[in-house]
């Protein structure tokens, strides 16, 4: 059966974009992102992931599109580059035992928590500090709700990542992001405990 996400991927998603976003990249180029261990949720087709292994990180990748998947892999062959894969629904951290995740020193999120229903975000919340540790570094890009079209995931409000992270993360930078279709929110967070 083929998944919403898969036909996605098959038709091509309007998401991926095949490029790393560029507040990432600026954090890199900058300095203030080393090479460490890096976990891509919500992976699509592998750009942060194939771009961070290329440049010394130690990337993994996690997707719920079998298709994004396979299309990662290919990409991480094509540029050859060592990186890891998982076929896994982030929301189901029973999941994450058999796939052999552990914790990682960068978290990255383009796109996933802001389609989540509000039952899935708690469950992404126990997921997120099941792979973080103290110092973990948590990347989040969310579409602002209510700040353009009402076309495609349900986004996020104001205060609301604030709200559901700060027992856990402190916020180090956020930025609204201006893009053609919808507002952005960009989130950089530390994990405290």
């Amino acid at each position: 059966m083929v998944c919403f996400w898969d036909l996605s991927y098959i038709l091509g998603a309007p998401w991926d974009t095949g490029q790393p976003p560029s507040e990432l990249t600026g954090l890199v180029e900058q300095g203030k992102l080393k090479p460490c261990s890096v976990l891509d949720i919500g992976c699509g087709s592998g750009a942060t992931v194939v771009y961070l292994a290329s440049i010394g990180f130690e990337s993994s990748g996690l997707d719920i599109s079998k298709v994004a998947i396979r299309k990662a892999k290919g990409r991480a062959s094509r540029h050859a580059v060592n990186c890891r894969f998982f076929r896994l629904d982030f929301t189901n951290p029973s999941a994450f035992a058999s796939a052999g995740l552990r914790t990682f020193d960068l978290l990255i999120d383009n796109g996933c928590y802001h389609s989540l229903s509000p039952i899935d975000r708690d469950r992404y919340e126990g997921s997120l500090l099941h792979v973080s540790q103290p110092a973990t570094v948590y990347l989040l890009w969310s579409f602002l709700r209510g700040s353009g079209s009402d076309f495609g995931p349900p986004g996020i409000d104001r205060g609301e990542v604030e709200d559901r992270f700060s027992k856990n993360f402190r916020v180090l930078d956020q930025r609204e992001l201006r893009t053609s279709w919808r507002n952005m929110l960009f989130f950089q967070m530390r994990r405290m405990n």
